[in-house]
């Protein structure tokens, strides 16, 4: 049988043949058209959420903005899920997404991946009363997560038998666990750490981490021009330390002194 990993990688792929469009702008058709259009999560604080003035805030629209100024264009910022922010790119709604996006070998089957920018850690969130410390300790509690998402991939490979109940996006996986349609919440410890600021009382504490995820700025696949200039634009700005104290700013630390790269 297909593991979930290879079925994922199987949808993609099918999505791509059945809707795939035009490729998106190479980098000169966005510098002459004064314009990129970039995908933000709007459902992952502090990565996206929408602010006090309605409008998308967080680490990855401030990133997004940040490409714009050092490109000299205006941003055209468009609100995706974890769901839909890869068959909005390879059907060329978008030019980028910046969606706190963990790259994947099955992932770089229909997406280009640029060096990473920020990092969150990815684990199984809940009260104290779970005695779980790791995925061999899932039993019978009921786990929501949001369908897709490098946490989904991650925890079905970790324990494949446990009770895991899928979701459209985070916000309607973490509404789940907060209704207490679910014992546990699979999502990024931010998420997490965001729940329980905002609903008194939420006991969501790491019962284990899957892993530590860097987040990538996605592309379409055969871009080079635009990718190349990402890996400069993260380079230069890792260099300054701009991306440190924006993660610093949005996730409470400094990006770690040794950061990977691709």
């Amino acid at each position: 049988m297909f593991s979930l990993k290879a079925k994922f990688a199987v949808a993609l792929v099918a999505i791509t043949a059945m809707i795939a469009g035009p490729a998106a702008a190479d980098l000169k058709e966005i510098l002459e058209s004064g314009k990129v259009r970039i995908g933000v999560p709007v459902d992952v604080p502090p990565f996206g959420f929408v602010g006090e003035n309605n409008e998308p805030v967080g680490l990855d629209v401030d990133v997004a903005h940040m490409i714009g100024e050092a490109l000299g264009v205006e941003v055209e910022l468009q609100q995706i899920t974890g769901a839909n922010r890869i068959p909005y790119l390879v059907t060329d709604r978008l030019d980028m997404v910046i969606s706190a996006m963990g790259a994947t070998p099955e992932r770089a089957q229909l997406v280009a991946f640029s060096s990473p920018y920020s990092a969150l850690a990815i684990g199984v969130f809940g009260p104290d009363s779970f005695a779980v410390s790791a995925p061999g300790d899932l039993t019978d509690q009921t786990i929501a997560v949001a369908r897709g998402t490098t946490q989904d991939l991650e925890l079905t490979a970790a324990a494949p038998d446990a009770k895991i109940t899928r979701f459209d996006d985070d916000a309607t996986a973490a509404a789940a666990f907060l209704s207490g349609q679910a014992d546990l919440l699979a999502t990024a410890n931010v998420v997490a750490r965001d729940l329980m600021e905002k609903n008194a009382g939420v006991e969501l504490n790491a019962r284990f981490i899957l892993r530590y995820a860097p987040t990538h700025v996605g592309v379409q696949q055969g871009n080079p021009e635009i990718l190349r200039w990402l890996d400069t634009f993260v380079f230069y700005n890792m260099l300054t330390g701009d991306l440190s104290d924006l993660t610093e700013k949005w996730l409470g630390q400094p990006l770690p002194e040794h950061f990977p790269s691709l």
